[in-house]
């Protein structure tokens, strides 16, 4: 793709954008400290701190990695601005765009990696790499081919499914994880439990989990929350 806008270059946006390349990359990002990093890593062929700011150019893709919360919004901005444009996001949890309708050039997307880290600084342009991505399964072949074609771009591999299926098997392999990371932690927290100088490795890999973004799991666990009712239940029955 000739033309690539970000939109929030943290660690999955700047990822994405090193795993691209500068030449053809462009990003807008409001927080000033990413900003400067990404300055002077050179990440992007131009950065903006607004979408107003951006020049009168065309973007084949236009890539939103935003907090969950306010992407409806920005998918709004952005195709009334660029209505030919390809959009897509990355959001962990899907439920939110059922809420929504979305424009005829958006197709929804989910990178199956990612860190407990956050901040461009943290970021890796082999991130991508034989890893899957999951697309919302979309009417509009063009679409499809075009986003799988990107992704593939970048080393990545391309599962479709729709929203519903995606919610429940990523509630299983993913939220539900953090979600007892988070937990397990605060119980030990609770207990004055010196887990920090006492666990071993299996532990540390368990509560690997709870550190990270908080607010931005908090939104995932709220989004999906039917799912996770659901597997807390299933847990519940064998504790029983």
């Amino acid at each position: 793709m000739k033309n690539i806008l970000i939109i929030g270059s943290g660690f999955m946006g700047t990822s994405i954008a090193l795993a691209v390349g500068n030449r053809n990359t462009f990003c807008v990002e409001e927080h000033s400290p990413f900003k400067d990093f990404l300055i002077e890593r050179d990440v992007y062929k131009n950065i903006y701190s607004s979408l107003d700011e951006v020049e009168d150019r065309e973007f084949d893709l236009i890539i939103i990695c935003l907090r969950q919360k306010s992407v409806p919004d920005k998918i709004n901005e952005v195709s009334k601005k660029y209505p030919s444009s390809i959009i897509t996001e990355i959001s962990s949890s899907k439920n939110f765009l059922k809420k929504y309708n979305m424009p005829e050039n958006f197709i929804s997307s989910h990178p199956i990696c990612g860190s407990h880290n956050t901040g461009p600084q943290y970021s890796d342009g082999e991130l991508f790499k034989n890893k899957e991505v999951i697309v919302i399964s979309n009417p509009n072949k063009f679409l499809s081919e075009k986003i799988e074609l990107f992704w593939n771009s970048i080393g990545a591999k391309v599962t479709y499914m729709d929203i519903d299926e995606h919610n429940k098997i990523y509630a299983f392999l993913s939220h539900f994880p953090h979600y007892f990371s988070f937990i397990y932690k605060k119980i030990l927290e609770e207990e004055k439990i010196d887990y920090k100088r006492l666990s071993g490795d299996s532990l540390k890999e368990i509560l690997r989990l709870s550190e990270s973004d908080k607010d931005l799991w908090n939104e995932i666990f709220s989004d999906n929350k039917e799912n996770l009712d659901f597997l807390v239940e299933k847990v519940n029955k064998y504790l029983k």
